[in-house]
């Protein structure tokens, strides 16, 4: 094989989420975090997304370890489906494997995988591979960037991040170590573009403290905060801020409990003792001495602001005098359902505070200033952006263009599926590969295949159709009339088992219907008859073209053939 390394996105670029890169040097493969995302078919019994790893499949003895840059969802959330595929070892730090071997241990693999454990400027060598674990600063703790050396240069992968140089937790960003490479020579910077639309510098997260300071002082009632389980840093902050005006804290919501325990656990969050209360201490304790810090800022049905404020939630509801404080961006996607929750909150008499009112939240990633201060840094031959819509990724590129002195040539943008490929002097998109996507049930444990979400999409906007035969093997006829069920199907009458129509003018229809269908099974060869499978398919396909043409809808046809021998 040439000298060549090979980027190949399978995720998190044009969108957001489920961000995963292969890095492939000869017949080694490394990748680069394993992330889920979030689909607009979540209403057929769809939670989450991830790429599909069928690629994987295909470079099954290249793979040698998984990589990630920090414990995000949007990082992190498809690690199991990718480790029931292939195991490989995972090299992360300490609060991201904390996080991830919980996910492990729920899909039974905690005790199957190799998980190293990496510090700040830990270097790792796998293969032609050589890695060093930088620093970053996030919303999250305990982030990485990763400078990978391989033999045709070294590649910066960003991670998710921003330049603070005053986080809540642990230390700020290492700009040092990044500029040495910068000197060395990079050869590409694959680069968060999230924020790539946003002028100047994102704010520390200790911005959002005098605010904070300010709501705490005026509640003279409970105060209910709302964040990312994880959000460590502003878990952080309401503890301080609780300790401050003498308040208890009540953690409410599953993975906000989780993650509360882990990081306080590994040592990263500074909770006084007595601070954490559980919610029967709460009905002992005066309005003003308590602080839920509770899911649900994107108004998830299951979490618990959501219960609060539509139901009693383990005792718990929200009454007139609480202040909810929505302390979290919203989602792209999420503002009609997080309206929705805020309406249901002022209903219950509540005041509601959120991110346009105050600086209660700020972004976890790069703006324009921060972008320039990393490439600066860095002083790439080649920019990648990564992370982010299509528009994000565009404005990167614009930005460095005019702002940073690169030319066009030297500023690449990718979209999944490409294969981008780099020989230290030149950089070029090679191959283009079908990235498709895997659905995850709503139990979070079993994969459905893209098709299948695709005929629940089709039944919801079109209908189904089901089709009942009872078939004489011996004549190869008809052993009666057809039976047809019509559910939401535009155009034609909702049918009861007994063929007759519920709807007064149905029998027409219907009994075209039967006619396409007898004329259907008339017109069959006997070589179809012997197929049920293709009996089936003729079938349908006669009875889909029929109801097209009469009522333009497009339902999903499903044959039941009985056998009558």
């Amino acid at each position: 094989m040439a000298n060549v390394l090979e980027i190949i996105p399978l995720g998190g670029i044009g969108e957001f989420g489920m961000n995963c890169t292969l890095l492939r040097f000869g017949d080694e493969m490394l990748v680069l975090d394993a992330g889920m995302g979030f689909p607009e078919e979540s209403v057929y019994g769809v939670d989450v997304c991830i790429p599909d790893f069928e690629i994987l499949e295909q470079y099954r003895n290249e793979i040698t370890a998984i990589i990630l840059t920090h414990g995000h969802e949007d990082h992190l959330g498809a690690l199991p489906y990718v480790l029931k595929k292939i195991n490989v070892p995972v090299y992360a730090s300490h609060f991201t494997l904390g996080l991830a071997e919980s996910k492990l241990d729920e899909h039974g693999l905690l005790g199957d995988v190799l998980l190293h454990r990496v510090e700040p400027r830990d270097v790792v060598t796998i293969g032609s591979f050589t890695i060093e674990f930088i620093r970053a600063s996030h919303s999250l703790i305990d982030c990485f960037h990763l400078a990978i050396k391989t033999p045709v240069g070294t590649i910066i992968h960003t991670g998710d991040y921003k330049v603070d140089e005053s986080p809540v937790i642990g230390e700020p960003i290492d700009l040092r170590t990044l500029r040495r490479y910068g000197q060395e020579g990079v050869l590409a910077l694959l680069s968060d573009s999230t924020n790539a639309t946003v002028p100047g510098r994102t704010p520390s997260e200790r911005a959002v403290i005098p605010a904070f300071e300010e709501i705490f002082a005026e509640a003279k009632g409970r105060i209910i905060v709302a964040a990312f389980a994880s959000s460590i840093h502003r878990l952080q902050i309401v503890l301080d801020v609780a300790q401050q005006f003498n308040r208890k804290v009540c953690v409410l919501g599953r993975s906000m409990q989780k993650n509360v325990e882990i990081a306080e656990r590994l040592g990263y969050l500074d909770i006084h003792d007595g601070m954490l209360v559980s919610i029967n201490d709460t009905k002992h304790l005066a309005d003003d001495q308590i602080v839920f810090l509770v899911t649900g800022s994107q108004a998830e049905p299951r979490a618990a602001l959501y219960q609060m404020a539509t139901q009693i939630y383990k005792g718990v509801t929200i009454e007139e005098g609480d202040t909810v404080v929505l302390s979290a961006r919203i989602i792209p996607g999420n503002e009609r359902a997080i309206s929705k929750l805020i309406g249901f909150i002022y209903k219950r008499g509540a005041n509601i505070i959120e991110e346009k009112r105050r600086l209660i939240h700020v972004s976890g990633h790069a703006s324009q200033e921060d972008i320039r201060i990393m490439t600066e840094a860095t002083r790439p031959k080649f920019v990648v952006p990564i992370h982010g819509e299509y528009r994000m990724l565009f404005r990167h590129k614009e930005f460095v263009k005019n702002h940073l002195d690169y030319a066009e040539e030297n500023i690449v943008l990718i979209e999944n599926g490409d294969v981008l490929e780099l020989d230290g002097e030149r950089a070029a998109i090679v191959d283009k590969r079908e990235i498709k996507r895997t659905f995850i049930d709503e139990t979070g444990f079993e994969e459905i295949e893209y098709e299948t979400v695709r005929e629940r999409k089709k039944m919801a906007y079109e209908g189904i159709v089901t089709l009942f035969l009872s078939i004489n093997r011996t004549t190869n006829e008809l052993a009666a009339p057809p039976q047809i069920i019509a559910q939401g199907v535009r155009g034609f009458p909702s049918i009861g088992i007994n063929g007759v129509s519920k709807a007064p003018s149905g029998g027409a229809i219907l009994k075209d219907a039967e006619l396409a269908v007898d004329a259907a099974i008339a017109g069959a060869s006997s070589q179809t008859f012997k197929d049920p499978t293709l009996l089936k398919e003729h079938v349908r396909l006669e009875l889909k073209r029929f109801i097209q043409k009469e009522t333009g809808a497009r339902p999903v046809i499903v044959p039941v053939i009985r056998d009558l021998g």
